[in-house]
């Protein structure tokens, strides 16, 4: 029996929002869309219209947080896999959709480009096959948002040193995420030459958009790369690959791609327990904690490179329970009772 979630509605797409749109996306939809209803008017006021409201939703986000970059520019292709995979989490920790929602949403956009390739206004689609859909959208109707406590970092921590599961790399690949909280797209391009030991830091990486970014890392993390730099020069590829994660492929050695990447860290997610664990959580969960623990929401907002600390609190900082805030408004009446029994002393 399907569970029922309440479900939460999020006013968002608002007229200022629509307005900052690159109107060269819209032009290209309004072709996709003219050209889609040509062929299938009798669904013009009902599929088409979720579809074009969908789709809007989506060039509204790429204005907010990825500079408007155009839908058939190099940049979008080189970093499509990030940029739907941060949509999906936008759809789920700021719109509050459901799995089959997003699903519905990713699916608009994945028409849009199904039919370019058609049209050949486009070599290939940027991100087909490549990106999971939600599983079990019929069954789970909420996502869950995963913002990783103390303990479940520890655990972790812990359950990587199992070396008939995990290897140096899945412990480098965890421990540089969770320093650093850079995006995935950024840490399939570290390279041994960026290295900065002195400064504890790889240096001018590439990340979204062409953008160059720092991938800070802590003391303990120095000392596993130097283990796994050990490793590789006596036993594997004698560190002539500069990148710093490898695998051994078609009888030799090279650069390790993103979506393997991305599956050692799905493998990592299942030693406490989670079987859909992405990237994007280590992110929020590192900037989260930033916020916790320090209160400074601006100081979590530059270490993960967002422009805005509106970005930051919208995406990347757990929402407040209710009990939490009971308790927090509990603690402030105790404390405010002692304070004015003292000043009656």
């Amino acid at each position: 029996m399907k569970s029922l979630a309440k479900i939460t509605k999020v006013k968002y797409f608002t007229p200022e929002k629509k307005a900052l749109i690159n109107p060269v996306n819209i032009e290209l939809y309004d072709r996709y869309l003219k050209s889609s209803i040509i062929k299938n008017r009798e669904v013009e006021n009902t599929t088409y219209s979720t579809y074009s409201s969908n789709f809007m939703m989506f060039l509204v986000y790429l204005a907010e947080n990825w500079d408007n970059i155009e839908l058939y520019s190099e940049d979008f292709f080189t970093d499509a896999i990030d940029i739907i995979e941060g949509y999906m989490g936008f759809c789920q920790d700021v719109l509050k959709n459901n799995k089959k929602t997003i699903n519905n949403k990713i699916a608009a956009i994945s028409s849009f480009y199904v039919w370019s390739v058609k049209r050949r206004l486009i070599a290939f689609h940027p991100f087909d096959k490549r990106v999971d859909r939600m599983k079990g959208a019929n069954e789970e109707h909420i996502i869950n948002s995963y913002f990783l406590n103390d303990e479940q970092v520890e655990q972790i921590n812990q359950g990587l040193l199992d070396e008939t599961k995990y290897d140096i790399q899945d412990r480098l690949i965890w421990a540089i995420m969770l320093d650093s909280a850079n995006r995935i797209g950024a840490i399939d391009k570290l390279k041994i030459s960026d290295l900065d030991m002195d400064n504890l830091e790889f240096t001018n990486i590439r990340e979204k958009r062409g953008y160059r970014v720092e991938v800070a890392i802590s003391e303990e993390t120095l000392v596993l790369l130097k283990e796994w730099f050990e490793i590789r020069k006596e036993q594997k590829d004698k560190l002539e690959i500069d990148a710093i994660f490898i695998t051994f492929y078609e009888q030799q050695y090279q650069s390790m791609k993103k979506n393997t990447i991305q599956s050692r860290i799905k493998k990592i997610g299942e030693i406490i327990g989670l079987d859909d664990f992405h990237a994007h959580c280590i992110r929020k969960t590192k900037l989260n904690d930033i916020y916790v623990k320090t209160g400074d929401l601006s100081l979590a907002a530059d270490y993960g490179n967002h422009k805005s600390t509106e970005t930051t609190r919208a995406s990347y900082i757990k929402p407040v329970s209710k009990s939490e805030v009971r308790e927090k408004i509990k603690d402030l009446i105790n404390k405010r009772k002692e304070e004015d029994k003292e000043k009656n002393q």
